[in-house]
């Protein structure tokens, strides 16, 4: 199975991983202990989004996943370590995720820091002009970040960890990279 991301949960025994395959599956990592190493482990539970999944990672707090797909959406998932067998996103926000060949694929990233009574999370946008978005955990989205320095796709984004104040960085496939306070 490709991966392209992974993601533990913060409890430590819950861990997913997404990618080419098009499913997200959440392991107990509890329960990966295989007397035959070359038997694949179970998952607990699935999530299905078609096409590939290009990131999938947990919210700080852990009550939220957000999946990032090639099927165009951003997938919100409530309390997906706790599921047993095919889950559903609790939001799906149509998203254009088709940067193309010669671009990286989006990811959307939580804040690590709490700035809010909601969680947050970052993610590049094919729009013109160019901008990065925010989302809260219930997928409104808050905010799109835009700038004259803002010149091309930023296909990676994250928050500064350590910051007393919001900072997101973008950067691009040409290794350009914008901050925005």
């Amino acid at each position: 199975m490709p991966v392209l991301s992974s993601s533990l949960h913060r409890d430590g025994n819950v861990m997913s991983t997404a990618g080419l395959t098009g499913v997200v599956e959440f392991f107990d990592l509890r329960k990966l202990q295989s007397k035959n190493s070359s038997k694949r482990p179970k998952s607990f539970a699935t999530l299905a989004a078609g096409r590939s999944i290009n990131s999938a990672y947990f919210s700080p707090s852990g009550t939220k996943m957000i999946a990032t797909t090639q099927s165009n959406t951003l997938d919100i998932l409530d309390n997906s370590h706790t599921a047993k067998g095919v889950i559903k996103p609790m939001k799906r926000i149509k998203h254009d995720n088709q940067t193309g060949r010669w671009l990286s694929t989006f990811m959307a990233k939580w804040n690590p820091n709490q700035f809010s009574n909601k969680e947050i999370f970052v993610v590049g946008s094919m729009s013109k002009p160019r901008c990065m978005e925010l989302y809260d955990c219930d997928g409104d989205q808050l905010s799109e970040l835009r700038g004259d320095a803002l010149t091309a796709v930023a296909s990676r984004c994250c928050f500064h960890p350590n910051a007393s104040k919001l900072i997101v960085v973008g950067g691009n496939s040409s290794g350009r990279v914008t901050v925005a306070r």
